[in-house]
């Protein structure tokens, strides 16, 4: 068995294809379209040790991740083949049309299904790959699932609201796209998705080469998530301010209760009717 893209993509899309996980409790139709990118980097990459710098020194790069997780379950913790695994789950076009048609303030509700459900499916489907490595005699661990690991800082050094593993920057360190103004990742399904990792002991090639050295590289700043955001949480100045974003975010936790009878909070609106909702924008949209 060769473990390559092709298994990786085969392997999501058939989860996806298949798994009632990925189906929307609205109408049953799918929450991702199964037509998923994937991308892979280096475990050793120097990026990672930039995160710390960037996003926190909390922020965990593959090796402590996976010698955690060798710790947990004293298990022989060799790093030398470490590789990441990334992966884009396109949100569904019928989604990003009713959170486009719903809305100036509040997320519709197959947007907010996808939050709750569309997470849970995500968090599914990291487990269904590790084991299916497991099969293969690949050791493999995906931190967000693993509570002992994952934690979510709401006030840091730095800022506001970051984790100990962020998949959108696992994404751009295995070459899949950038991040935006309003901190989303722009990339060729369009920045409308939830994204996922994992780390594999299993030395695959990387996809640092299509790494952009500016982090914004596919945002135009064209400014339509800027008019689209019901907050004013996204300046061509400060970008994306985290702390307005979420008060506004957890404002919609009553709404989706009382309107769609699940709890939960939402948004999304900065991530449909604009340029890169779809795709990487041109310089046209600029």
């Amino acid at each position: 068995m060769v473990i390559d893209k092709k298994w990786f993509l085969d392997k999501i899309k058939g989860f996806l294809s298949e798994d009632e996980s990925n189906k929307i409790k609205v109408d049953g139709s799918f929450i991702f379209d199964p037509d998923v990118l994937v991308g892979f980097c280096d475990g050793h990459d120097s990026i990672f040790e930039e995160y710390k710098e960037i996003i926190g020194d909390f922020h965990l790069t593959p090796v402590e991740a996976y010698t955690k997780y060798c710790e947990k379950y004293k298990s022989p913790c060799s790093t030398e083949n470490l590789s990441v695994v990334a992966y884009i789950l396109p949100i569904s076009q019928n989604t990003k049309k009713e959170n486009l048609e719903y809305s100036k303030e509040m997320p519709s509700e197959r947007w907010a299904h996808t939050r709750l459900f569309g997470e849970q499916a995500n968090q599914k489907l990291q487990k269904y790959l590790v084991a299916e490595l497991k099969k293969q005699e690949i050791d493999a661990v995906a931190p967000m699932t693993q509570g002992y690991m994952f934690r979510i800082h709401r006030k840091h050094k730095k800022g506001v609201w970051a984790s100990t593993w962020s998949h959108r920057h696992m994404a751009f360190a295995a070459g899949l796209g950038s991040f935006g103004l309003s901190d989303g990742f722009i990339n060729e399904k369009g920045i409308a998705m939830r994204c996922g990792s994992l780390i594999v002991n299993y030395a695959l090639p990387s996809d640092a080469d299509k790494r952009p050295t500016d982090p914004y590289y596919y945002c135009t700043n064209c400014g339509s998530c800027i008019k689209r955001c019901p907050k004013g949480a996204i300046t061509y100045e400060g970008r994306h301010d985290k702390q307005s974003c979420s008060e506004h975010v957890m404002s919609t936790i009553p709404y989706i209760k009382n309107n769609y009878q699940i709890n939960i909070y939402s948004c999304g609106l900065c991530q449909v009717g604009v340029p890169c909702s779809d795709g990487i924008p041109s310089a046209e949209d600029k």
